[in-house]
């Protein structure tokens, strides 16, 4: 394999689904060891104070693929039909909406800024939402998400729960949850029934598709092959991983940028036995609770998006068991991940590519774990809020090194583009709106020490049933302004799992009008 003349560094982008900072080093409690992962922040730098800019998959990847803050685009939810419409773009409490141009039609995505300016691009898995979404993003790109496998209702044509947790969605708590929220969140809720069974799936695949007659497909509706552990097809990730093998192995004669897009730790949570001995349920430590901790939260918040509260009180309702046994699950699908990255990097050191190479490594969203009551993603809490992101780039990032400044997924764009030597701004001038994100190469080259342009807090922002709401963290605090006026704040450094909203404390009465207006200038640009 020779190397390319055209020297710029290659990009190895690597993004997980629904995968928290429960990752050893990371700081989140429980945690799976991950030594790939660790392996890498060795190399590079990690950035424990990162966050998403939307914490639910479709608009988190609009976001960082576009460069644009969702209040820009005014695109906020899985079911905005982000290309085509005019989005409303609405400020909190600052009165009024307006519409403005679908600005993400227009926009140039990171993917097709990188081809469009000399670089093969190849992509496989959930990178976008929708998968290949545009040709012209990519020199090659495999196949798009893959959810499966689950099991599958031959007759009926559609997922089923399995024939061991039925009793999860018999009487309480699903049926106040469906009557309180009859026809609002139509996502998960249609009247009396769960539609997302694959949320209640986690435990060995063993436990899941062994047996006579079991129905499992991939997410393609293809057959799942499985027998045993090791006879069986691959799953989606797995052949993700071969995949990108592949193009590593390939002979390059332009620098490539590729994509990896692993599904888990998003349900359904079934991996390989071996995955689940690394966790014993009956020791697994449980994750920071305390009871009634959402007393004290803005009201829009709590009934922002009802799933979670509901996923949790259907877990619970086999006790702690049960939860442990889904922590096992999640951590165990973190292991499997940790496992794909392992192959990928030791495919880059064995490869001529390997001291020309950026590599990144983050999650679209967090995922509450059982704090606050809550297993999902979609909130404005830290759990939901913040990722874990790895930045590896030879000659510029500081081996070993831990920038704590807030940062956000918007900043890997123009990251990657000034590593890169791409042109600075990519988006089509009919919308007029360039990159809002600032490049992270200062804390690359000095973690602690690194001074860049970037705001001094990151944004995060949810539309749901009860309006649009925005919460930026600074090193210390987490300030959050609900539609309607309600306020949340929390000091990390006293209160790690924000467990008092000090909003009302006359002590905080500075750093609360302090953050606020920090974030009325970032929505104002």
């Amino acid at each position: 394999m020779g190397k390319p003349s055209d020297t710029r560094p290659n990009v190895v982008f690597i993004i997980c689904d629904d995968l928290n900072s429960a990752i050893a080093g990371m700081g989140r409690r429980p945690c799976a060891p991950a030594p790939n992962l660790n392996r890498l922040m060795s190399a590079g730098v990690r950035f424990p104070n990162a966050h998403n800019n939307c914490p639910i998959c479709l608009p988190s990847r609009n976001s960082m693929l576009a460069g644009l803050y969702p209040h820009t685009t005014g695109h906020y939810t899985l079911w905005d039909k982000w290309r085509t419409q005019r989005c409303i773009r609405t400020i909190a409490v600052r009165g009024g909406a307006h519409t403005e141009a679908a600005l993400l039609d227009s926009a140039v995505m990171l993917p097709k800024h990188f081809h469009d300016n000399g670089y093969n691009t190849f992509g496989v898995g959930k990178i976008h939402h929708e998968g290949r979404t545009d040709p012209a993003w990519w020199t090659d790109y495999a196949y798009g998400p893959d959810y499966g496998p689950f099991l599958w209702d031959s007759v009926r044509e559609k997922q089923r729960a399995h024939p061991d947790r039925l009793w999860l969605y018999e009487g309480e708590p699903l049926r106040a949850y469906a009557r309180r929220y009859e026809g609002v969140d139509r996502f998960f809720l249609d009247g009396d029934q769960f539609r997302h069974h694959i949320e209640m799936l986690f435990g060995p695949l063993s436990e899941a598709f062994a047996g006579a007659g079991a129905d499992a497909r991939q997410g393609s509706r293809a057959p799942f092959r499985y027998v045993n552990d090791e006879e069986r097809d691959p799953l989606p990730d797995e052949k993700a991983t071969a995949w990108a093998l592949d193009v590593l192995r390939r002979r390059h004669d332009k620098p490539f940028f590729l994509g990896v897009g692993y599904m888990k730790p998003h349900c359904p949570l079934n991996v390989p036995q071996r995955f689940f001995d690394l966790f014993p349920a009956d020791s697994l430590e449980l994750p920071p609770f305390l009871a009634d901790d959402c007393a004290d939260c803005a009201r829009a918040l709590v009934e922002h998006r009802p799933y979670g509260f509901l996923a949790y009180d259907m877990i619970l309702k086999g006790g702690e068991p049960m939860w442990r046994k889904w922590l096992q699950a999640y951590l165990a699908c973190v292991a499997f991940v940790d496992e794909q990255v392992g192959r990928l990097l030791d495919a880059l050191r064995q490869s001529p590519w390997h001291d020309n190479t950026i590599v990144v490594f983050t999650s679209d969203n967090g995922y509450h774990m059982g704090e606050k009551s809550f297993i999902f993603k979609d909130t404005l809490w830290e759990e939901a809020g913040q990722v874990p992101l790895i930045v590896s780039a030879n000659g510029v990032a500081q081996a070993n090194g831990v920038c704590r400044k807030p940062v956000s997924l918007i900043d890997l764009y123009p990251t990657l583009i000034e590593l890169c030597g791409l042109p600075n701004e990519p988006h089509n001038a009919t919308h007029g709106h360039p990159l809002q994100g600032h490049s992270l190469r200062p804390f690359l080259e000095a973690p602690r020490d690194g001074v860049w342009a970037g705001p001094p807090v990151a944004l995060t922002s949810v539309r749901g049933d009860t309006g649009i709401h925005h919460s930026v963290r600074s090193e210390r605090h987490r300030y959050t302004l609900c539609q309607n006026g309600e306020e949340e704040l929390y000091d990390h450094e006293t209160d790690p799992h924000e467990w008092h909203n000090l909003a009302g404390n006359a002590e905080y009465a500075n750093v609360r009008t302090e953050l606020r207006a920090r974030m009325m200038e970032m929505l104002e640009t």
